[in-house]
């Protein structure tokens, strides 16, 4: 190989990598942060695929407990009815995204697919 095509690949570190992602997502054009940065388009998607990957498991969302009210407090005349009577209701998930986006399960719910469609509707895009 002559020394004059010869390319030394380059080493990105993984906050590089991941500047890299975040400014195509940021722009919305891929192709033209990969020309920016020296890349092929398919480079930053694989990055993008496999930070996802790596980050997901260890992404915590903030949750809130909030018990249910009582039906007495919600119904118009509630001084008629015993405070302590609450109905039995299913078990209910309420999951806000961004956006003003959310996410009510009620019942048993399969936690697996309740996680894919939270990282699918939050994916960058």
């Amino acid at each position: 190989m002559e020394s004059e095509t010869y390319v030394r690949r380059r080493h990105w570190t993984l906050a590089e990598k991941r500047s890299v992602v975040e400014e195509a997502a940021t722009n919305g054009n891929v192709a033209a942060t990969a020309k920016r940065h020296g890349l092929q388009t398919q480079q930053i998607y694989r990055w993008r695929e496999r930070l996802d990957r790596e980050e997901a498991p260890g992404s915590f969302l903030p949750v809130t407990v909030s018990p249910d009210r009582p039906a007495a407090l919600l119904d118009q005349d509630h001084r008629k009815q015993d405070t302590a009577v609450v109905p039995d209701r299913a078990p209910r998930i309420e999951i806000v995204l961004g956006a003003d986006r959310r996410i009510i399960a009620e019942g048993a719910v399969d936690a697996g697919i309740l996680l894919r469609l939270v990282r699918g509707l939050e994916a960058p895009r």
